[in-house]
């Protein structure tokens, strides 16, 4: 979507920044601390892999927030993690005159994007937000807990299977005896700093541990009624039954562990129709512009936003809903 949507050639733009030279991809990040870190040539610059979306995108697109940053996603990803994961453990250095390299491969690769946040985030006058797959046990996802300093997680209040994914999720990150926090302390006593890389030198990593808990989003929910002024701000009984015993699992669950429960608790609508348009048009939900024709799939009529009927009030209801939950983070 950020780069264009379905509408105005999205898909292409990611195409076009894989076979660039430069490549400006997350792929390309990684493979070249891959190749780079360990054999002592040093970290690479993520900035070189950062795009300007507004340059990207197509021209007679609707122009996003000019202080907006991307480091692209890459479908070739996963060829490149596969690499990634047969990186070997070196032998140990030893001896009365230790030589060759020492570090943990299990530490090191996961550092690799908590590095890059590091360096695009100097002096915390950036938001970095880390979009990975809900898959706990690939090491793209771990990278992104360790990564970031905070994590978000949502569920859906009428999906009782999403809302026990996220009571896992705690426990898979902070389980005392399988937890990722514990295989990070294990492998961190283990193969304590400093480091050495493959020629021998000093290596520098960024310590890593498990982001906190911060934000919990009940999302997917359908509007409390269907007129008056809160139909798509307020929770309806059910979904405030929902959000209040999810508060209270997610309490039970986090102080098992020892650790703070999740700071904030938000909703947010399913934003259905409005939601697709702005996916297909590469725009984002406050864009949306009362009286204006946007496009959308599988139709050559262009769907108007009507300025009469309940649309205002849906629009601006899913404004102040998103404006909330963004004043968290």
């Amino acid at each position: 979507m950020i780069l264009g949507g379905g509408h105005f050639g999205g898909e292409g733009a990611i195409l076009d920044l894989m076979q660039s030279t430069p490549r400006k991809t997350i792929q390309s990040y990684l493979l070249d601390c891959l190749n780079d870190v360990p054999s002592g040539i040093g970290w690479p610059d993520p900035k070189k892999y950062v795009v300007k979306p507004n340059s990207v995108r197509m021209s007679g697109t609707q122009p996003l927030p000019d202080n907006l940053r991307l480091m692209c996603g890459d479908f070739d990803l996963e060829r490149t993690i596969q690499l990634i994961e047969q990186l070997p453990q070196p032998p140990r250095r030893t001896g009365r005159a230790p030589t060759g390299p020492e570090y943990s491969t299990y530490l090191l690769t996961r550092s690799f994007l908590r590095h890059a946040v590091q360096m695009l985030n100097k002096g915390n006058r950036n938001i970095v937000f880390i979009d990975t797959d809900p898959y706990f046990n690939v090491i793209t996802t771990q990278m992104g807990l360790v990564a970031a300093d905070h994590w978000i997680s949502a569920y859906s209040p009428g999906s009782q299977a999403s809302q026990f994914a996220v009571l896992r999720s705690v426990e898979f990150m902070f389980d005392p005896s399988s937890g990722l926090r514990r295989f990070i302390a294990d492998e961190q006593t283990r193969y304590p700093f400093p480091w050495f890389d493959n020629r021998g030198k000093p290596l520098a990593a960024p310590a890593i541990s498990v982001a906190l808990p911060h934000l919990l989003i009940a999302n997917m929910a359908g509007p409390y009624r269907r007129s008056g002024s809160q139909s798509y701000t307020e929770p309806q009984r059910l979904h405030r039954q929902t959000i209040t015993k999810m508060t209270a699992d997610t309490i039970t669950e986090t102080s098992h562990y020892g650790i703070a429960n999740f700071t904030q608790h938000e909703h947010m609508w399913d934003i259905r129709r409005l939601g697709l348009i702005c996916d297909y048009n590469g725009i984002e939900l406050h864009s949306l512009q009362l009286g204006g024709n946007y496009s959308e799939p599988g139709s050559s009529r262009p769907y108007h936003l009507s300025r009469t009927g309940g649309t205002p009030n849906q629009l601006n209801g899913y404004q102040q809903r998103l404006s909330g939950i963004a004043a968290l983070v």
